[in-house]
């Protein structure tokens, strides 16, 4: 039997069928609107997929909206890397989020939300699915099988987020889906961070898992997209709400995604090689309190990390050993040569972000208290003009 392949040879060869492609090595655009059908009985054979009664097909074309080849093939290609039955690719990492929840909620039912979830969750689900009568409770994301205590009668979903957005604590993602089976909730697992390279959700008993495509498998910064990835007896239940959400991601786009999914694994290997020797040498710094990053050996997450993970993405955060004010950071970021100032990550830039992580926590109290954070992402620059950019950023900080 053939050995599997690694990863960084999976992503070179997922989804590429140059024979069914008039054997051009990359999968060609398809952008329609239109369907054309051979005959009425395929026509009529579409129609009856959108029926309840009817069993869906993956990959089937029906209408632009649903996606063409070129949607159908990143699929595949994602969906093989999470091993897992079938993929959707979304307009936004957000999109794959919501459209994940909206798919095993209902009117009436719980959610259990870990309380490190990424802003725009908490927000959905605070100020959209609370309107349609949808109870959601944060919880510890260190709770591991305690999660038990938690459960309601009415509680449909668990959802994690591995290492958190901003506080990056590990989740037990295993004791928590024992919970779940035992109580027939369905786990959800946000895996942006490890894109599918370095984590598999799936097999360690997670049903569903999203992330955002804009991150590491896009990784140029210029798609927004999202993914989520099913077993096969969810497939049904999520096909109907992603149909019904209209979320699919633009051809174009997917394009673009597919092209950066060749060399995700190499531009994630880097980075995390990079990020690792940055967040050390800022341990080291007197200006630093703190780095939230699994994969140092000094985290208390770093043995959860080991055990789930096989290797770090190139964002971590770091806490500060005071609160600066907003005249002292613009100091120190507005002239830095190497790290942009702005929202997202996994791109082949660095940037750093000022972030206040009390806002968005209500289960667990911030260790930190009003210390300044930085949130950083590492990118493809060379490690030493990194830490010297950093380090010229520190001088301006403390100037009085």
């Amino acid at each position: 039997m053939k050995k599997k392949a690694g990863t960084a040879t999976q992503v070179v060869h997922l989804a590429r069928s140059p024979k069914e492609q008039g054997w051009m090595v990359n999968p060609p655009i398809y952008q329609t609107s239109t369907i054309v059908f051979p005959k009425l009985k395929d026509l009529l054979y579409a129609e009856r997929g959108y029926s309840d009664n009817d069993k869906v097909k993956p990959y089937e074309l029906k209408y632009g909206r649903y996606g063409t080849q070129s949607n159908f093939s990143l699929e595949k290609a994602i969906a093989s890397l999470e091993n897992g039955y079938n993929s959707f690719v979304t307009s936004s990492g957000a999109a794959a989020i919501n459209t994940a929840l909206v798919a095993f909620l209902g009117k009436g039912d719980h959610m259990l939300l870990v309380d490190n979830t990424y802003s725009p969750t908490r927000g959905f689900a605070d100020k959209f699915l609370k309107k349609f009568g949808i109870e959601t409770t944060y919880y510890d994301p260190k709770i591991g099988g305690d999660i038990k205590n938690l459960i309601k009668s009415n509680t449909k979903v668990i959802f994690m987020e591995s290492p958190g957005s901003l506080s990056f604590e590990i989740q037990d993602v295993k004791e928590i889906c024992k919970v779940a089976k035992a109580h027939n909730v369905v786990t959800i697992l946000d895996n942006s961070w490890a894109s599918g390279i370095y984590f598999k959700p799936l097999n360690h008993g997670v049903d569903v898992s999203v992330m955002a495509t804009t991150k590491y498998i896009n990784g140029h910064s210029d798609v927004m997209m999202g993914a989520i990835t099913v077993k096969k007896k969810h497939f049904r239940v999520m096909y109907e709400a992603f149909r019904y959400m209209a979320v699919t991601a633009a051809p174009f786009s997917c394009y673009l995604t597919q092209r950066g999914l060749r060399t995700s694994k190499l531009r994630m290997d880097h980075c995390f090689k990079t990020a690792l020797q940055v967040a050390k040498w800022l341990e080291k710094r007197p200006e630093v309190h703190k780095v939230l990053y699994p994969a140092l050996e000094s985290s208390d997450d770093h043995k959860l990390w080991k055990q789930y993970f096989t290797g770090a993405a190139g964002l971590f955060t770091i806490i500060l050993n005071k609160k600066y004010t907003n005249e002292a950071l613009a100091r120190m970021i507005d002239n830095l040569h190497y790290y942009g100032v702005g929202y997202s990550w996994g791109g082949y830039e660095s940037l750093i972000l000022p972030c206040h992580v009390p806002n968005v926590r209500s289960a667990t109290k911030w260790p930190y208290g009003e210390k300044t954070c930085l949130r950083i992402n590492v990118g493809l620059e060379d490690l030493e003009d990194l830490k010297e950019d950093l380090e010229e950023g520190f001088k301006r900080l403390l100037k009085s």
